[in-house]
């Protein structure tokens, strides 16, 4: 097939837009949302937040280590923590649904005292950045600056994966990332929480295998290759480390990944001597995070006082079948603060509704194993939350939180995003409108879901219309500028797909293939073109996969 004269090419390479500036948008479009959370939020915005804050600001300051104890809920460990830090009533709006004007001004005293959190016994591996401002300025705007660099961590690792998507010319991956970057991930991301740290750990670690796996052979270059395996072992050495089921979840993504790799592609990857360099450092990572867990003794926690009543066993799984399931649901796409906030369900239908719209076509395209993959994901994710919640039902109640998971559970959506199949008959046109909708209704419901837990901690929960503009209590910055951060980060997230697209073109024509996938007679295997300009589609429908 012909590429078009030099000339053409020369001028076709000017418009779609390369990897770094795709990374650069998304990176800006994911920081700014999450900042926007980060601003509106008061002290304890988010679940647990008072606790991470303790825990994050003793690891910044030195105390990586603090003997277990029963300090909070009968577990975690004490802290010499500044007096300024947090309200002494962090709580007061979760616990009496209350605006967050009920919150006690911290007293302007920089000495320590001895403070009890329930977090002190985790991995100090992401409390040390987001501590270090708290150390330098130890009240509330320290606690902001922390919260940024948590958006800006979590932000780059879904600006890494959507490079990658835009590098595969998978539209549909891009898709499939927008969709996963829920309010809750990016309100995870902008709290000190490493909750959300870990769930775009998992989006990384996902994106970047499935792009090594689903390659076939001479697809990628050996340079494009490595930077991959790089991209899967930042995203899985974080996965494994900073939180207690860390190898678990990496353990189940690695065995699913292989199920979904092209025949002979998992022993290609192996044999080459990056591979193996990768793969010790995040053997390294994964001994190191298994060591703290069972060094710090976050596994022995107490049985929590009073103790939960006894449930018979069939009487545990009638509860989550009728309640559980429901709010593990709710929280994927929006159930905030201490889970007294819940996203619209409207918000709830549309979110779902553009993550079915890639998967259920994908699983009736699909081959049987991909479709019995992708379902196994789901029902896989599903019986541990189940088994964890009749576990340790006894012990703490029902505890057990969707984003537990998550970081697993969210590669059914994006492998099926990787497919083709899909993509391949819903046509060039067809696929570009869809990311298109998916973009731009992401970007507006970002912003609702800010200005919905807004209302609540400046109004009150029962404020049932939305008054994210006036209320009791106002951040710091007014309530003008997180909702335009994040209507600013929404636009990004729409200018990161239009601009990553080629010009439509015939085959043949100028740009028919500089970094896309050709599809050869029988539409099966593609002819690639190695090239650094990366756009999503170059005016042919996807191939196969």
């Amino acid at each position: 097939m012909s590429l078009g004269s030099s000339s053409d090419v020369n001028n076709w390479l000017v418009r779609p837009v390369r990897s770094r500036l795709v990374f650069l948008l998304a990176f800006s479009a994911f920081f700014l949302v999450s900042a926007g959370w980060a601003l509106a939020l008061p002290a304890n915005g988010t679940n647990d937040e008072d606790e991470h804050i303790i825990r994050a600001y003793g690891a910044a300051s030195g105390q990586l280590y603090s003997s277990p104890a029963a300090a909070a809920r009968g577990g975690g460990a004490w802290y010499s923590v500044p007096r300024s830090l947090l309200p002494v009533n962090a709580d007061c709006a979760q616990r009496w649904e209350l605006p967050a004007s009920c919150l006690q001004r911290p007293p302007d005293d920089p000495s320590r005292t001895q403070t009890a959190t329930a977090a002190g016994r985790y991995n100090p591996l992401y409390y040390v950045p987001v501590g270090i401002p708290m150390v330098i300025s130890p009240n509330m705007g320290g606690i902001v600056v922390g919260r940024l660099i948590s958006g800006a961590m979590v932000a780059a690792m879904l600006a890494a994966a959507v490079t990658i998507a835009v590098r595969r010319r998978s539209p549909l991956l891009l898709a499939s990332l927008i969709v996963a970057a829920t309010p809750n991930m990016l309100n995870l991301a902008g709290s000190i929480n490493p909750s959300g740290l870990e769930l775009a750990a998992g989006v990384l670690t996902w994106t970047a295998l499935l792009a090594l796996v689903r390659a076939r052979s001479g697809e990628l270059s050996d340079r494009w290759t490595g930077q991959l395996l790089i991209a899967a072992g930042i995203g899985a050495a974080t996965l494994v480390s900073i939180r207690t089921l860390g190898p678990l979840l990496l353990g189940l993504t690695v065995l699913a990944c292989t199920a979904a790799a092209r025949p002979g592609r998992t022993k290609e990857l192996i044999q080459r001597r990056d591979s193996r360099g990768v793969g010790i450092g995040v053997a390294v990572a994964a001994v190191l995070g298994i060591g703290w867990t069972l060094f710090s003794g976050v596994l022995n926690n107490p049985d929590a006082q009073p103790p939960p009543p006894h449930l018979s066993f069939v009487d545990k799984i009638s509860y989550i079948l009728a309640d559980r399931l429901t709010q593990w649901t709710a929280q994927i796409v929006g159930r905030f603060s201490y889970g007294e906030v819940v996203a619209p369900n409207t918000m709830l239908v549309v979110w779902f509704g553009l993550a079915f719209l890639i998967i259920v076509p994908t699983l009736l395209f699909a081959t049987r194993r991909q479709a019995l993959l992708i379902s196994g994901i789901v029902v896989t994710s599903v019986v541990f939350l189940v088994g964890f919640e009749v576990l340790y039902y006894q012990h703490i109640g029902w505890a057990q939180q969707s984003r537990y998971i998550l970081p697993f559970g969210v590669g059914a959506l994006l492998f099926a995003g990787s497919l083709r199949r899909w993509e391949f008959r819903l046509g060039e046109l067809a696929t570009r409108r869809f990311v298109l909708i998916c973009g731009l209704s992401v970007a507006v419901m970002h912003v609702w879901a800010l200005a919905v837990v807004m209302t609540r901690f400046q109004v009150t929960q029962r404020f049932k219309a939305l008054g994210a503009l006036h209320g009791s209590w106002l951040p710091a910055v007014g309530p003008q500028i997180p909702l335009l951060f994040t209507a600013v980060g929404g636009v990004l997230i729409v200018a990161t797909i239009v601009l990553s697209r080629a010009p439509r073109t015939s085959l043949g024509g100028p740009g028919a293939g500089l970094g896309a996938e050709l599809p050869s007679a029988d539409a099966t295997e593609p002819a690639t073109v190695p090239a650094d300009a990366l756009p999503l589609t170059a005016g042919v429908p996807a191939p196969r996969s």
